[in-house]
């Protein structure tokens, strides 16, 4: 394969052909890329007369292109075959992957002739949705590599201080537990001070009265008594 070059597009081709007699039924490239079409019309050529020997029904494969790479899904039935050109390696495989796969669901969706149908019979048609897909998925990326800046810049701004946050919060702890043990120790010395006056007040109050000393008897028991 010949040196390419793209434009800015992340993702600046995608098609689907007939891989019987290696038709492309519908393509997209990036309006940047236009100077690129033909010669990336001849590679997706190439690779739809290879695919019969090369692939087998239901599978993939991701091909180095230059600076970027080749994605191919091939359908269950070994009857189309789906490609989209990453201009990066680092291109998410997983991504352009279920860009495929969306894309099969469209083509899918009209299945009446495309065992006959010409070459880019399917442009018209899909053009809107071929387009919105590279769109929507380039948008994924951007949304990816946007998540993953900002996941690296908390991480170093936060680095700094995390040793002091860690002490300060330990001694703070520390504090909060000797705190808690001072307190539990004055609740256990008030019940136990309650528990022993509770109990001495009961023990005085089981103690047998005084003796009484006797009394005199009174004018008419004494009378009696003599």
């Amino acid at each position: 394969m010949q040196s390419q070059t793209w434009g800015g597009s992340s993702l600046p081709f995608l098609a689907v052909g007939r891989v019987k007699d290696s038709v492309t039924l519908a393509y997209y490239i990036d309006p940047e890329s236009v100077e690129q079409q033909e010669q990336t019309q001849e590679v997706f050529q190439k690779l739809l007369k290879a695919s019969s020997q090369k692939l087998a029904a239901g599978q993939r494969t991701r091909l180095q292109w230059n600076n970027g790479s080749v994605c191919c899904l091939m359908d269950e039935q070994a009857r189309l075959l789906y490609c989209v050109v990453t201009s990066l390696l680092t291109y998410p495989e997983r991504q352009a992957y279920q860009l495929l796969y969306d894309f099969r669901g469209f083509v899918e969706r009209d299945d009446a002739n495309l065992d006959e149908a010409e070459k880019h019979a399917l442009n018209d048609k899909l053009a809107d949705q071929m387009r919105d897909l590279v769109k929507k998925y380039e948008a994924y990326q951007d949304i990816n590599k946007l998540s993953s800046s900002h996941s690296a810049a908390a991480v170093d701004t936060s680095s700094a201080p995390l040793h002091h946050q860690d002490a300060r919060e330990l001694r703070q702890a520390e504090s909060k537990k000797w705190i808690f043990i001072a307190l539990l120790v004055v609740v256990i010395v008030l019940f136990l001070m309650w528990l022993f006056g509770f109990f001495g007040k009961a023990a005085d109050s089981q103690q047998p009265p005084p003796p009484q000393e006797p009394q005199p008897a009174g004018p008419a028991l004494r009378a009696i008594l003599m």
